[in-house]
């Protein structure tokens, strides 16, 4: 694909990168849950242009991909990747090529199609599709918008503008930052974030980063919870997908090792859920705050609630929560 580096591929590269999602107070359910002693916030990523928070990488790796003349791009995923992947390869004039495990339930794609992309299923696991996507990718000289590869600083900045953003709105850094947990890819972005911000004298703190998750298997999670600073190897055995926490559970979470870090240096935590209690958080953000949540992104709310159960906190509370996907206008 060749791009006019002056003018249209910069124009371009300006339009796909720069959009902002609300921070929004809780007023009901913050009472419900006994937040009343702390300011509680949702970043809500249910704004962007395929509805969850994957859009920021995806705008990135397209604009990176442009930016480097290439014309196919590719990913494993549990779904909403693939989609924002396709969506924004679509408006860039480049060929998505999306691998998506058979088996899973929640991958959207039909939406993939709608947009263009060259579906590929998987008799395998997330983790398996990952690793062949990444193997066409090197065999076929296709951009790799894979974790675990030489473009995950791509993503990590990506997820570092919700940072920014965070602080554009409160006047600096909240006490915590709670996100939902499965390769650990946005919570070490949002880290980078903050520590950035802090370094250069835009916020007098980073802070506590909390994650969020499933029960039924992760490696992020089941790393904290043995006290490890070195992601512990998971067996497939050890681990349960279900339609509700796909997006969560990771028997190889891929930036694990970066996340644990991001973590232990802020005095974060990691909490599991199951599918029941996520479920039910997520209804109860639509209908006390009318705020549309994945069931597994609500695991970010159930962290704050359970952070404040263990004591004091030191100022307004954030978490950021992905919402179902809508329907796009051509």
């Amino acid at each position: 694909m060749e791009v006019d580096d002056d003018s249209s591929s910069k124009q371009l590269l300006a339009r796909l990168l720069g959009l902002q999602t609300p921070l929004l107070r809780l007023r009901s359910l913050n009472r419900l849950l006994g937040f009343d002693g702390a300011p509680v916030y949702v970043k809500y990523e249910g704004t962007n242009p395929t509805g969850t928070h994957k859009d920021r990488a995806a705008r990135a790796h397209i604009a990176r991909a442009v930016d480097l003349g290439m014309d196919t791009i590719t990913v494993g995923t549990c779904g909403n990747y693939g989609v924002a992947i396709s969506y924004f390869a679509r408006q860039a004039g480049l060929r998505a090529v999306i691998f998506v495990p058979k088996s899973y339930e929640n991958s959207r794609v039909e939406e993939m199609k709608r947009y263009g992309a060259h579906v590929v299923f998987v008799e395998g696991t997330y983790e398996e599709a990952v690793e062949i996507s990444s193997r066409a990718a090197r065999a076929n000289e296709w951009y790799d918008a894979n974790p675990g590869t030489e473009s995950d600083e791509v993503s990590t900045e990506a997820y570092s503008s919700i940072a920014r953003e965070i602080i554009s709105v409160l006047g600096d850094a909240p006490y915590a930052v709670s996100v939902p947990v499965g390769n650990g890819t946005t919570l070490v972005g949002i880290y980078l974030g903050f520590l950035r911000a802090y370094r250069e004298g835009e916020a007098t703190r980073i802070p506590r980063l909390i994650g969020g998750t499933t029960s039924l298997g992760n490696q992020i999670a089941a790393s904290w919870r043995r006290g490890s600073a070195e992601p512990i190897a998971l067996s497939r055995s050890e681990v349960r997908e279900t339609p509700v926490n796909e997006p969560l559970v990771a028997y190889k979470s891929f930036n694990a090792l970066e996340a644990l870090e991001a973590i232990r240096v802020t005095g974060g935590r990691v909490y599991e859920f199951s599918d029941e209690d996520m479920l039910e958080m997520a209804m109860l953000l639509r209908v006390t705050e009318r705020i549309s949540s994945l069931p597994a992104s609500a695991s970010s709310i159930l962290a704050l609630k359970r952070l404040l159960a263990e004591g004091e906190v030191e100022g307004p509370l954030v978490a950021v929560v992905t919402g179902r996907w809508r329907r796009l206008k051509h």
